[in-house]
């Protein structure tokens, strides 16, 4: 199987399973539920079947990385001494395929259908043992009773469908499935790119503002990701009508979920640089009108503008001109951080989680005015964050 260790691992660069379970833990209005762990809980109403699917994502990667079989010998046990009836004993394994069979078939059950996308492991687990008599039956009645030789047939279906699974995540098509986050973000950072690099055949000198846009202590636990996505419109709709948004030219966004911050979204503003001069004063102006008149006061921001010379190794925020190689390469190093995927954050979202607005065609004909200095050597993209 595959080392989730390994920096080339289609999952290696995603948001870990503890991180994504102390996040959901910290949501919305709780419930008390008996979740399919057996566990008494206190749970998010919307998201404690989510929080289970995580959990049961990681027993799956777990059970990947390390092939095992049953042992019929060891696991037919007498119902009592003496008795020609059998039952399958207890067994780690077992117990493991009892509790992630209940939970993936409950959550994905087509006639209720609930709002989450199975990862490519639920998914290929649900092929392999989605029509399994004795999971079905041991995980939402009782473990049967059955003689001895329907307890053997039992086992090695059981132990069939253990290696049909093994086999199929080998397979390139599985492999391909487990990179659709990475190909997403690859795609993302094109686009992006794309659009910088399109304003900057326009324009001689961009203003980067920097701006992270969340909601307070006290209310971004309570924010559901249909809230924070009505604030993000309503932000984004006044662009074409609010002042402050005269001589924007271009813009990016990205939404996060993250641990007792709940959800929060990373703003970067391209603004014309011969328009706009104080960058610091922009992104002041653009969290409060985040936090005061969008969210009603529940919002906060931090502007990454402020002291980004002494914040950042490479600065991308200010005034950034065409042929300013350094600041271009903070600009690239950006774009990598605000266009990766979280697995489970997108598993969560019904809807984007990352958006650039259309770039610029250059004018047809020659450009007039001064030709441009060209840089010596314009940055090379490569991924990673800052």
């Amino acid at each position: 199987m595959y080392d989730l260790n390994d920096p080339n691992h289609p999952d290696y660069d995603t948001l870990t399973e503890d991180s994504m379970l102390n996040l959901l833990y910290s949501l919305g209005d709780t419930q008390c539920e008996t979740n399919a762990f057996g566990m008494d809980i206190s749970s998010p109403s919307y998201h404690y079947w989510l929080r289970d699917l995580i959990k049961v994502n990681k027993c799956l990667k777990a059970m990947a990385r390390k092939p095992a079989f049953l042992d019929s010998e060891r696991l037919i046990q007498p119902v009592f001494f003496g008795s020609d009836m059998v039952r399958l004993g207890s067994d780690p394994l077992l117990n493991m395929l009892q509790t992630v069979y209940t939970v993936i078939v409950t959550i994905f059950d087509p006639h209720e259908p609930m709002p989450y996308r199975p990862s490519p492991y639920a998914e290929s687990f649900l092929w392999a043992f989605g029509q399994c008599t004795y999971l079905h039956e041991a995980g939402f009645q009782s473990p049967p009773t059955m003689t001895r030789e329907n307890a053997e047939q039992a086992v090695m279906d059981l132990n069939n469908r253990l290696g049909a699974w093994y086999e199929y995540m080998t397979q390139p098509s599985f492999i391909n499935q487990c990179g659709r986050n990475k190909r997403n973000g690859r795609d993302n950072c094109k686009r992006i790119h794309h659009l910088i690099d399109s304003l900057f055949a326009c324009y001689g000198r961009l203003q980067v503002v920097r701006v992270d846009l969340s909601y307070s202590k006290d209310d971004g636990s309570w924010i559901d990701y249909e809230t924070a996505r009505y604030h993000r419109e309503q932000l984004c709709g006044l662009f074409n009508t609010h002042g402050l948004f005269a001589h924007l030219l271009g813009f990016a966004w990205k939404l996060e979920w993250r641990p007792q911050k709940g959800f929060h979204y990373h703003f970067l503003f391209f603004f014309n640089g011969q328009k706009v001069c104080n960058d610091v004063m922009r992104a002041s102006q653009i969290g409060q009108l985040w936090a005061q008149q969008i969210t009603g006061g529940q919002g906060v921001y931090f502007s990454c503008n402020r002291k980004a010379t002494n914040r950042y190794k490479f600065n991308a925020c200010g005034e950034v001109a065409f042929n300013d190689t350094h600041k271009r390469k903070g600009l690239n190093k950006l774009a990598s951080y605000l266009t990766k995927v979280d697995e489970y954050a997108s598993m969560a979202v019904q809807g984007r989680t990352f958006q650039t607005s259309p770039a610029p065609r250059l004018p047809d004909g020659p450009r007039v005015g001064r030709p441009r200095q060209q840089p010596q050597s314009l940055p090379n993209f490569q991924p990673e964050s800052i």
